[in-house]
């Protein structure tokens, strides 16, 4: 995934196992990020990778999906982004993220 995205604002974390966020990107839209050490490991997010993209082929609904490049500067600054896991937490790795578009504003 080439990241062509950057993130500019974490704005809230989400539910669910890969402990993702929702970030606004470069572009000025927001997405669902999910972080590339999540604890359900790397390879669930190259599996929704790969099933978005056979829906978009088949024609169906899904959002589209993108790369998404966190800073460390971002990571620093945003004490949200951490994974949290058995009573310990995580920073996010600097690096690029698995991004899923949201095409409504958060909490619309």
């Amino acid at each position: 995934m080439e990241p062509c995205l950057y993130a500019v604002q974490q704005i809230r974390r989400l539910r669910g196992g890969s402990q993702s966020q929702l970030l606004r990107a470069s572009d000025g839209a927001y997405y669902v990020t999910k972080p590339q050490n999540n604890p359900q490991h790397v390879r669930v997010l190259a599996n929704e990778m790969l099933a978005t993209r056979l829906g978009q082929l088949l024609g169906l609904p899904v959002p589209s999906v993108d790369g998404i490049e966190v800073s460390e500067w971002l990571i620093e600054h945003a004490p949200e982004l951490r994974i949290e896991l058995a009573g310990s937490d995580t920073p996010w790795k600097a690096g690029v993220h698995f991004g899923l578009a949201l095409h409504r504003g958060p909490g619309k």
